[in-house]
């Protein structure tokens, strides 16, 4: 559950820490390789690589979630977007600066960890703001059919419409007592 509202656990949620994780990682090693790659490198250095670039990638996504960066709803406000984003990586971070002074051979170099911020920062915001754009095709979103057309169906799909209108698309109402005039009422 999150701290601000409903969660959902969609299709587009585990598509976004996917992609999320593949940003994170990438960015952290392709800095790696572009500030060492005249080094000349022994199988347990690219293991240990891996090793920090899956660190970074658990600390950096445990720090989205709380930070409520994996909720569509989220998306929509750039500037709240770009907000939530930087605090999150500086927290992420922080929390790295912590594990490398008590693991300093987990840690990268002071240029990468730069560099590797800024990145992580930039293709993290673009992918979350193009996200809606392609989450508004109807792959993405999950059916629901509410049963029932009363007051309490209404609020439902109010709530829906209002809190996850990237992820669920409601198909349409039925009445719990086949009430053919109720049917053709506009909900």
């Amino acid at each position: 559950m999150s701290m601000h509202g409903v969660s959902n656990r969609s299709t587009t949620n585990f598509l976004s820490a996917f992609f999320d994780g593949i940003v994170i990682f990438g960015s952290a090693l392709t800095w790696e390789f572009l500030f060492w790659w005249d080094k000349e490198v022994d199988q347990s250095y690219s293991y240990l690589l891996i090793y920090q670039g899956m660190l970074i990638v658990f600390v950096t996504q445990v720090t989205y979630y709380f930070f409520d960066l994996y909720e569509t709803r989220t998306f929509h406000n750039r500037a709240r977007l770009g907000f939530r984003l930087l605090e999150a990586l500086l927290v992420s971070h922080i929390s790295l600066s912590i594990i490398y002074l008590f693991a300093p051979f987990l840690g990268m170099g002071r240029k990468n960890y730069v560099s590797s911020f800024f990145t992580i920062f930039l293709l993290t915001y673009c992918w979350r703001y193009f996200s809606p754009w392609v989450t508004r095709n109807a792959v993405f979103k999950e059916r629901i059919l509410i049963v029932g057309t009363g007051v309490w169906a209404k609020k439902i799909a109010e709530d829906i419409r209002r809190n996850s209108p990237d992820s669920f698309e409601i198909v349409g109402f039925v009445d719990e007592k086949n009430d053919r005039e109720k049917i053709r009422e506009a909900i």
